[in-house]
């Protein structure tokens, strides 16, 4: 991609100049968000947030990058659909197309209908443009309500999931009437702020779960968690894991120092006792508020107590040094070391 040198600016300039250098910087500002746009897409794409400290995306945008959730959100948007709209992605890079007006087309386009737009683009003015693409997800949202098997136009931008050991897909299979229920549930939820933006999906539907467990079990909901799952782990040859529906699978040394950090030990011959007792879980929480004290994260669901020294290391359980933070924040933590995490200065023993 070329390059091109502002013109610095300069009052009292004549009409002619003035008009030229606005054109130029408008035209080098619309190339500059092109190119963000790919940086963008790169460390999301390879997960580098991660490695400068990151367990998200969106911490990583809102920390580096000063943006809100919103505009994280169109970038999201934006670098996935490049990928599926090759004319679109080539349009920007040579400058055809603007940013914005980028930002409008994939709102609806796709790979049939992809060239349409981008000839509607380029002899529309941005306003326009946006008033034909309104019309046009107004029109499928119709079309949507009389016929269940239209697929949404709009897409949400991809979650990043937390960064774990191992990873183990889950298929589900849906009708076309489920998957329209799923799409809508999820957007709702969305828009009512019960899920934190860049929340992985999974977190969401474990959390929905345990608060159906919670309806039908009210006694427990009170309890650090509505379920327990049991891991097993043998000091002698240090093999540690946890019983699933697939059989035993195997637990990484991280993801063994996470889970020990808010658990239940039960050793033979021994009374079983808490790694982190229930009165002072509860003050650590009400003290951090109920939020995730990861700064720039602030979730309020998911939360987990995490040892600041781990208990390996001598960590004990005095409040100072002991913290909330979400399940998502928590393994990348153990995962990637300590490295962009800035508790409060108060909880730093």
């Amino acid at each position: 991609m070329a390059t091109a040198s502002l013109t610095p600016y300069m009052p009292g300039s004549s009409a002619y100049s003035a008009n030229k250098a606005l054109k130029k910087a408008l035209k080098t500002m619309a190339k500059a968000k092109h190119c963000a746009v790919l940086w963008f897409k790169e460390i999301h794409g390879r997960k580098l947030y991660s490695e400068l400290g990151y367990a998200s995306i969106y911490l990583y945008a809102k920390q580096e990058l000063g943006f809100s959730d919103t505009k994280t959100g169109d970038f999201l948007r934006l670098s996935k659909k490049l990928d599926d709209l090759p004319q679109l992605k080539k349009e920007l890079e040579d400058g055809r197309i603007g940013y914005t007006k980028a930002r409008e087309i994939i709102k609806v386009a796709n790979p049939q209908n992809e060239a349409d737009w981008l000839t509607e683009a380029r002899h529309s003015p941005r306003r326009e443009l946006a008033r034909k693409i309104s019309q046009a997800q107004k029109n499928a949202k119709a079309k949507g309500k009389d016929n269940p098997r239209q697929i949404p136009l709009l897409e949400r931008p991809s979650l990043s999931t937390p960064t774990v050991a191992s990873q183990h897909r889950v298929t589900l299979e849906m009708t076309t009437e489920q998957l329209a229920r799923f799409d809508a549930l999820w957007e709702k939820l969305h828009k009512k702020g019960a899920i934190p933006a860049g929340s992985p999906q999974v977190e969401s539907i474990l959390e929905g779960l345990a608060a159906l467990v919670d309806s039908v079990d009210p006694q427990g909901a009170d309890s650090a968690s509505p379920v327990q799952i049991h891991i097993h782990h043998c000091p002698a040859c240090e093999k540690t894991e946890v019983t699933t529906s697939r059989g035993p699978v195997a637990l990484s040394a991280q993801e063994l120092e996470r889970l020990s950090c808010d658990a239940q030990l039960v050793e033979f011959g021994q009374r079983n006792r808490a790694t982190i007792k229930p009165s002072v879980r509860r003050q650590v929480l009400s003290r951090d508020q109920h939020r995730c004290q990861v700064v720039g994260c602030g979730n309020t669901r998911f939360l987990q107590i995490h040892h600041i020294v781990s208990r390996r290391k001598g960590g004990t359980n005095h409040l100072k040094n002991l913290i909330t933070l979400c399940s998502q924040c928590h393994t990348h933590l153990h995962e990637n070391g300590r490295q962009g995490f800035y508790p409060p200065a108060g909880n730093v023993p």
